[in-house]
């Protein structure tokens, strides 16, 4: 990995790693210190929510697969398409208006492509 200089922030042209959904979901899961099968369950906790959207946002961005939002749904425990559109929207604003949430995203998306080319925000 290379990293800029002297701010050892972020790698530079580091490889995006093509993951498949289980590793996504277990990476978040791990990078957020949460138990992968509360996350999955039907749990309204903060962190897990907080996960979960994560979770979405790394599914939607790849971009070496396409999932309809349906399919987003089953592999978070059943849910609905429309549960993942709020998850995407609600993502999108809460890193608008808050820093910390912004810098966990980020640094989520470092942990599970090891690049920030999917960060968006």
């Amino acid at each position: 990995m290379i990293l800029c200089n002297p701010c050892v922030e972020h790698p530079l042209e580091s490889p995006v790693l093509d993951l498949n959904h289980f590793e996504i979901i277990r990476k978040v899961c791990n990078y957020m210190n949460v138990n992968e099968s509360k996350v999955l369950s039907k749990s309204r906790e903060y962190k897990m929510v907080m996960t979960r959207f994560i979770i979405v946002d790394c599914l939607l961005n790849q971009q070496s697969f396409k999932y309809s939002l349906k399919e987003i749904g089953q592999m978070l425990g059943g849910r609905d398409h429309t549960t993942v559109i709020h998850s995407r929207d609600a993502l999108r604003d809460w890193v608008m208006t808050d820093e910390t949430m912004r810098t966990i995203l980020k640094n989520a998306h470092l942990n599970v492509f090891n690049s920030l080319r999917y960060f968006k925000f």
